[in-house]
C-alpha cells in the first residue's frame, strides 16, 4: 500500500471517529434541551458520516478500489453540505455566532470528505496511467 493510500485510509478512519463524535454531540445537545431542531439534523449528519467512514475504510483497504471513493465522497459531501445549510437555517443565520457548536460540528466532516475525494481522485488517475 502506497503512502497516499495509507493517508486515505487514515482519513477514512478519522471520518468514522468524527461521525461517532458528531452523533454524541447531537445527542448531548438534544438532552441539554436545544431551542431548535438543529441537534436532530446534526445527529443525522453524524450517522451519515459514521456510515460513510466505515464504508470508505473498507474500500480503502484495497488500493485498486480507491477510485470508487471519489464518487462516494462527493455524494456524501453534498449531503453534508445540505445538513450544514439546514442547521444554519434552523438556528437562524443571525444566531450562528451564539450557537456555533452545531455549525462547526456539521462543517468539519465536509472538510475531510473533500480531502478524501481529492486524494482518492489523484490515486485513481495515477493508477489509470
Amino acid at each position: 500500500m502506497s503512502a497516499e493510500a495509507k493517508r486515505v485510509k487514515i482519513l477514512t478512519l478519522i471520518e468514522l471517529v468524527l461521525g461517532l463524535a458528531i452523533v454524541v454531540t447531537g445527542v448531548v445537545l438534544v438532552v441539554l434541551g436545544a431551542a431548535s431542531a438543529a441537534p436532530f439534523v446534526l445527529c443525522g449528519e453524524g450517522v451519515l458520516t459514521l456510515v460513510f467512514g466505515a464504508r470508505a475504510a473498507l474500500i480503502a483497504n484495497v488500493p485498486a478500489r480507491i477510485g470508487k471513493l471519489v464518487s462516494l465522497a462527493l455524494i456524501v459531501l453534498l449531503l453534508q453540505i445540505a445538513c450544514l445549510v439546514g442547521i444554519v437555517f434552523l438556528i437562524g443565520p443571525d444566531q450562528v455566532s451564539q450557537d456555533p457548536i452545531p455549525v462547526f460540528a456539521a462543517a468539519l466532516p465536509a472538510v475531510f470528505s473533500v480531502t478524501i475525494a481529492l486524494l482518492s481522485n489523484g490515486i485513481a488517475k495515477r493508477a489509470e496511467r
